[in-house]
């Protein structure tokens, strides 16, 4: 049914309705309904089959066929328009779903939260909807600094302990999106300001007020910022999600850098003030989110991924030394890219407030561990001693020791 359906909505979107009409024995009552409420009364049918599944207890939860009640769903929300009172109670409904559902199946949270995502997304900005899961996220896997109490967050029941890396995911994909909108939008506002260069009174006039085009990437980039900012707290297992972290977060910077990049050219065509919200949108970058990713970096090298089960992960490492070379490869790959990020979006930043007379730079706040190249040499010490562990238990016991004194800092 599920392959019927992608099927008809990637080939012939405009035939759904006469799909599901057909679908019916009354073919002729249905053709004479509105479309929309067609497809939405085959919605209400399979969200009461997905309901029916839910309301039993763990044990009897059909994992497969849930996911494909999910999957079916998504493809029909589809053909609903935006603007319309039935799309209000398709997303209203799934919001529902995502807080009351608390079932550990990172496998069905995933299908339920990449549907609240691709509806959210059509009906207003996902900010809001980042911040609370990066919250609960947070809540559940704990802080980076072990004596950190994470205050309880309770905003969707999907995510649990379980979930929690599947949601994480989830959640660094639309920040992804997000950002795609925010370099277009940028790439497009270059263009005119490429443009307009020759100026006018009215354009230097305004140039203190924000354009909105402007003014929507300032507020975008400042929610993901927010999101991010919690998420980099968070004690993340390690592999793909803490990798996938330090890309997107590498990724942000590039998109302030060229966002800075936009205003440097904004000044030189017309000088003036720069928006209050982008002066703020620095600050929020330098006072909290860089440090927090250099916490990050010293946390993710520091070997304290995974919290407790820490010694469990060290033996399967000591098993399979070739797996867990290339995996911390990768992530000292990762953690350079994101310094060099940050150390461009920084010289830029120099660069526009010579340009604007703004000290932007206050904002910036230096970190003692900004040189990579440090950390990778601790990297390789760790590896030394996973190839010299079995020789000797004592001289185990002697490398392991900086790496504890590394990590109360």
């Amino acid at each position: 049914l599920l392959r019927i359906f992608n099927a008809c909505q990637q080939r012939f979107p405009d035939k759904m309705t006469q799909l599901l009409s057909t679908m019916e024995a009354a073919e002729d009552d249905a053709e004479q309904e509105d479309a929309s409420e067609v497809n939405y009364f085959y919605i209400r049918q399979f969200q009461r089959a997905l309901f029916t599944q839910l309301s039993g207890s763990e044990e009897d939860f059909n994992s497969r066929e849930a996911q494909l009640l999910v999957s079916i769903l998504a493809v029909l929300s589809r053909q609903l328009q935006p603007t319309s009172k039935q799309f209000v109670q398709m997303i209203t409904w799934t919001v529902k779903i995502c807080k009351e559902t608390s079932f550990e199946d990172p496998t069905f949270s995933k299908g339920l939260l990449s549907l609240l995502f691709s509806l959210h997304v059509l009906y207003k900005s996902p900010a809001g909807l980042l911040l609370e899961l990066c919250q609960d996220i947070h809540s559940q896997l704990g802080d980076i600094d072990q004596d950190m109490e994470v205050e309880k967050q309770a905003h969707f029941a999907v995510v649990n302990m379980k979930t929690a890396t599947t949601a994480t995911l989830q959640v660094l994909s639309q920040v992804d999106k997000v950002l795609d909108e925010v370099d277009w939008l940028i790439a497009r506002r270059k263009g005119h300001t490429a443009s307009d260069k020759s100026g006018s009174a009215e354009a230097s006039q305004a140039a203190g007020q924000q354009d909105p085009a402007e003014k929507a990437v300032t507020l975008q980039l400042g929610s993901v910022l927010t999101a991010l900012n919690e998420l980099v707290q968070t004690a993340l297992l390690p592999g793909t999600c803490t990798i996938t972290l330090l890309r997107e977060l590498s990724r942000t910077y590039t998109t302030l850098t060229t966002l800075v990049k936009y205003y440097i050219q904004v000044c030189s065509n017309h000088p003036g003030a720069l928006p209050a919200r982008f002066e703020k949108l620095v600050k929020l970058s330098g006072s909290h989110l860089t440090p927090q990713c250099y916490s990050f970096i010293t946390y993710a090298q520091s070997g304290e991924i995974g919290g407790g089960s820490n010694e469990k992960k060290k033996k399967k490492r000591n098993e399979a030394n070739p797996a867990a070379s290339a995996k911390l490869l990768r992530e000292t790959k990762a953690i350079p890219n994101l310094i060099f990020s940050i150390e461009q979006y920084e010289k830029y930043l120099i660069m526009l407030s010579k340009k604007s007379k703004v000290n932007l730079m206050q904002y910036m706040k230096l970190s003692t561990s900004r040189d990579f190249r440090i950390n990778a040499a601790t990297l390789d010490a760790a590896l030394q001693e996973q190839e010299d562990a079995p020789e000797a238990e004592a001289s185990q016991e002697e490398t392991q020791e900086p790496k504890q004194k590394k990590r109360k800092p």
